[in-house]
């Protein structure tokens, strides 16, 4: 029979998070790793009904959550009278995941640039090509 173990790994102390506030409260919500954004995925999937992927959303938040933290989301969605909801999960979800996701400074290039023209073009141009290039470029 195969055996699947995993190897022990050192927790890290100085793990990175995201700080935040839900009135007033400070709160930490540390970035997924693989296997939670596998979960994510698998319950938000095009499959899945409304009510899964509800619940999909809260469990990922709450399990990217500090512990304490997220005992406190729990407490307060389920409190009928309590005035935070799913609403506010989505904004800090969506927050965060920009957050995680950072911002680049620069924008990335994905082609090469362009040789700059150093001649004359390879076709000479006829009356017809600069008729057709005006209706392209509206000149």
């Amino acid at each position: 029979m195969q055996e699947f173990n995993t190897a022990i790994k050192e927790v890290v102390e100085d793990e990175k998070f995201t700080q935040f506030k839900v009135d007033g409260r400070e709160m930490k919500a540390y970035a997924p790793d693989d296997g939670q954004l596998a979960m994510l995925l698998a319950t938000i999937g095009r499959g899945s009904s409304d009510q899964d992927k509800v619940a999909g959303l809260i469990n990922f938040f709450c399990a990217v959550l500090d512990d304490e933290d997220a005992t406190y989301i729990e407490v307060r969605l389920l409190d009928r009278k309590d005035p935070f909801k799913l609403d506010e999960v989505e904004k800090i979800m969506e927050w965060l995941v920009e957050e995680w996701g950072g911002r680049p400074t620069q924008p990335l290039s994905v082609s090469t640039p362009s040789q700059e023209s150093g001649g004359p073009n390879s076709t000479q141009r006829t009356p017809e090509s600069n008729s057709s290039d005006s209706l392209l470029t509206g000149s």
